[in-house]
């Protein structure tokens, strides 16, 4: 597959007229007569000179270095391109239009059949000659077919940007790439397989390199993994890439640029009165790829319209951007600005925030430092991987040794505000939908923490209306009875199942 062709796939995807590819510039497809910059970096000179030596064959190569330009036919499957060289001071610009020629006018014309022996002779095996390759033309300077061969590398890295924008556009949530494997994007939660070319080792390393640069490639060659973010034009990503038996895998999260809302998140709009409190800690639960930390930015964008803050957040890595409006945003991401959120979490004490954001509670001491954050006067919002309330509860209490966690209980009795606990699940039209679980931590609660009680949180959730409990299995059957979700679905999610079948009869 030739290097450009990833490029090419993401213009047909997208129903654009023509793409314009110039050296040094990023790519633009143009679509009802409108300019669209493609969501990756510039286009470097070898990458260019890469594409041009794959498209242009010697004959035209000619014509191409005597008259600076040259028309040339290439298909991808199916479809078909006619692309325009032409060379510029600054290397080349490429115009490429949908053509969807017959595959057989591209294709190289058929050998000619051997005549049949003579009658009487012996046949023998033809000798079949090779031909020699065919002779540089003098013209064609010798330090681009250097730079083409040096562009392999680089090349492959722009296949794979353009695996990213074919991703993106499709709105995926993830592009799971492998060595010796085709990519994989996921869909609202399934796994789809695209057409393009399986990388190398190699190719992802390169990849991690270019986006995560230098230093990440390092730490990938020395620990066998490594954390980055990167923004590819106008899009930003999460990436992780590590070792394994047969190579060496990328996994990348495609996060949204703009800041969401709440309401577009499909969760309820009085979620906002948990970022109007002076003081306190509030979770957001879930497993992995349910939408914790995305929840947590929705929170923040709202309280960033709304109210006059010092807000710190700690990130690994920063996924949204947020402007400053009312509020005072600091973003700070987790190995570039601090090297581990423990540190960036007791740095935060000494900045004057009113809030601070921690993307995960994962250890004893963040979660100590959280805890004495929110008993001294700090709004601290954070996320656990927790099925549940009790779970995300009991989690923060075992990061403590032994000997310490009766006092643990009595410091998060005192300091836990409100656990949100959320599942995404498939839709029956294509989508997600969001179910929520809702723990206040009223007096009841804190005394069932204080006194290691959790057993019984189930019941006072259920029961608990009053107080503003909201069970999961309660958003589960609302969602069943709207006809959104498939009632399968929501029971395997539910905890309780004689309860979610109370609540779905209503």
């Amino acid at each position: 597959m030739a290097a450009i062709d990833s490029l090419l796939r993401v213009m047909s995807l997208r129903g654009a007229e023509a793409m314009i590819i110039s050296t040094g510039q990023v790519p633009t497809l143009r679509r009802g007569g409108h300019a669209e910059p493609m969501a990756m970096p510039p286009i470097d000179p070898v990458m260019v000179m890469a594409f041009v030596d794959e498209l242009v064959p010697p004959a035209t190569r000619a014509a191409l270095d005597a008259k600076g330009s040259a028309d040339v036919q290439h298909a991808v499957g199916a479809d078909g391109y006619a692309i325009a060289i032409e060379r510029t001071t600054a290397g080349f610009r490429l115009l490429v239009r949908q053509a969807r020629p017959a595959l057989a006018a591209v294709a190289p014309p058929a050998a000619p059949s051997a005549p049949p022996p003579a009658p009487g002779r012996a046949t023998a095996s033809p000798a079949v000659a090779t031909p020699p390759p065919p002779a540089r033309d003098a013209a064609s300077p010798p330090s681009a077919h250097a730079a083409a061969a040096a562009a392999r590398p680089a090349a492959s890295v722009a296949a794979l940007l353009a695996a990213v924008a074919h991703a993106a556009a499709r709105q995926a949530s993830d592009l799971l790439l492998s060595s010796g494997l085709v990519p994989r994007v996921r869909i609202d939660g399934d796994l789809v397989e695209l057409d393009d070319a399986a990388p190398s080792a190699d190719d992802l390393r390169a990849l991690v390199a270019h986006l995560g640069g230098d230093a990440a490639a390092h730490e990938l060659a020395r620990d066998g993994a490594v954390d980055f973010g990167a923004t590819v034009g106008a899009a930003r990503l999460r990436g992780h890439g590590f070792a394994h038996e047969r190579g060496v895998g990328v996994a990348i999260r495609l996060l949204r640029t703009d800041v969401p809302s709440l309401t577009s998140l499909g969760l309820p709009e009085d979620l906002t009165a948990l970022v109007t409190q002076r003081s306190g800690l509030v979770l957001v639960a879930g497993p992995t790829g349910s939408g914790k930390s995305t929840t947590l930015v929705a929170l923040v964008g709202y309280l960033n319209h709304h109210r006059a803050r010092h807000v710190v957040t700690l990130e690994d890595p920063i996924e949204f951007l947020h402007e400053p409006d009312r509020c005072l945003i600091h973003q700070r991401e987790i190995g570039r600005h601090a090297p581990s959120f423990a540190s960036g979490l007791r740095a935060a004490l000494r900045e004057a925030p009113d809030v601070i954001v921690v993307g995960e509670l994962r250890d004893a001491e963040t979660i100590g430092i959280a805890l004495t954050a929110a008993e001294t006067g700090h709004l601290v919002l954070g996320t656990v991987h927790a099925p549940g309330a009790g779970g995300a509860i009991d989690r923060l209490i075992d990061a403590y040794p032994a000997h310490q966690q009766d006092q643990a209980r009595t410091q998060v009795a005192a300091a836990l505000r409100c656990v949100l606990t959320q599942y995404l699940l498939p839709t029956r039209h294509g989508g997600r939908a969001v179910a929520l679980e809702r723990v206040p931590i009223t007096p009841a609660i804190a005394a069932l923490i204080r006194k290691d009680e959790l057993q019984m949180l189930q019941t006072h959730l259920q029961t608990g209306r009053d107080a503003g409990m909201v069970p999961l299995e309660r958003n589960l059957a609302r969602l069943v009875r709207a006809g959104l979700v498939d009632g399968a679905v929501a029971r395997a999610a539910a905890i309780d199942l004689d309860y979610f079948e109370r609540a779905v009869r209503g």
